[in-house]
């Protein structure tokens, strides 16, 4: 029997301060359990070896954000035998706080640094810790490192978006991202209204929400006059991210708020108080499935999923306000 199954690990990012050093990491996989006395003493379930090897997709979560929320996601990707790596890194924030981060150098956020070193301080050590697991580990032989792709959600989806570059990554597929956009915070020393640039060829899917509270209420961070749902991401699109055969893709939400991709939703931590109520929850489906299409295509090669993708208008999806492509 097939199921969703996931190893726990950890992996050091050098550049921070113990105790703050140390990431957990969740890697979903797809599992084939035999019901053998082994797997039933010691819960250890071995791969799918039917749909090895396997892609891996890095989500980078939200700021103060329970990566368990996307657990939903993993379990949708595991089918399509793509792995799937959420974590934890409680760091430093600001206010003098600590806080669950996706991991993020401000410095090389700055326009002196920027484009010369990542600012995903967690993207390179996941990808040594994923090397040592191929090496040895129940996935050993299993994971499939030269195809890869990023996807994140609010503050981790700008990284996603501001690290897909494929001389520091050069494994990487395609991307997703959901409530992010490309703006940078006129605090790190940038122009208000400033929109960083997407890199060409690599196929993006960018989405957001109509009711998205959290962005709406952080348009004064970007020099923004008017609070907006969706402006940001709107614009991120048209100005910031180049044509690309019709493998760019915009879709936002008319019934989704900032937290419609995390499921379930946690209200003890994040700023879900400042996100806008919805009384929707198929807007996660409609998420889920662009999603699944776009790795299908792009991470797994498949030609008919590519197909699907770029048809996407096409494919029923609910609560649509706006699907364009380029």
């Amino acid at each position: 029997m097939t199921m969703t199954r996931c190893i726990f690990d950890a992996f050091k990012i050098e550049s921070l301060q113990p105790p703050y050093d140390t990431g957990i990491a969740r890697i979903y996989y797809p599992a084939q359990y035999s019901g053998s006395a082994n797997e039933q003493d010691t819960g250890l379930i071995p791969a799918d070896e039917s749909l090895a090897p396997y892609p891996v997709l890095i989500l980078f979560h939200g700021m103060n954000t329970d990566s368990a929320g996307y657990r939903w996601l993993a379990e949708a990707l595991a089918p399509l035998g793509i792995v799937t790596v959420t974590y934890q890194l409680v760091s430093e924030a600001t206010y003098g706080s600590r806080a669950v981060t996706p991991g993020i150098d401000l410095e090389a956020l700055t326009p002196e640094k920027f484009g010369t070193t990542p600012s995903a301080q967690a993207a390179q050590p996941i990808l040594e810790m994923l090397e040592r697991l191929n090496s040895d580990s129940l996935l050993a032989g299993k994971l499939d490192l030269t195809r890869l792709a990023f996807g994140g959600h609010s503050a981790g989806g700008t990284l996603a978006l501001l690290n897909a570059n494929q001389e520091w990554f050069p494994s990487l597929r395609a991307v997703f991202t959901y409530g992010a956009h490309t703006g940078v915070s006129t605090a790190l020393g940038w122009p208000e209204e400033t929109l960083l640039p997407f890199p060409p060829n690599l196929p993006l899917l960018l989405m957001g929400g109509e009711q998205d509270g959290c962005i709406a209420h952080s348009a004064h961070h970007y020099g923004d006059a008017t609070p907006s749902a969706t402006a940001r991401i709107e614009q991120t699109f048209e100005k910031a991210v180049p044509q690309n055969d019709g493998k760019n893709t915009l879709l936002l939400l008319n019934d989704a708020n900032h937290f419609a991709i995390c499921t379930p939703a946690d209200e003890t931590c994040g700023r879900g108080y400042i996100d806008t109520p919805t009384t929707s929850h198929r807007a996660r489906e409609s998420i889920g499935q662009a999603i699944c299409t776009l790795l299908k295509g792009f991470l797994c090669e498949d030609r008919e999923a590519q197909h699907a993708y770029r048809e996407l208008d096409n494919a029923n999806l609910a609560h649509i306000s706006k699907l364009v492509s380029k």
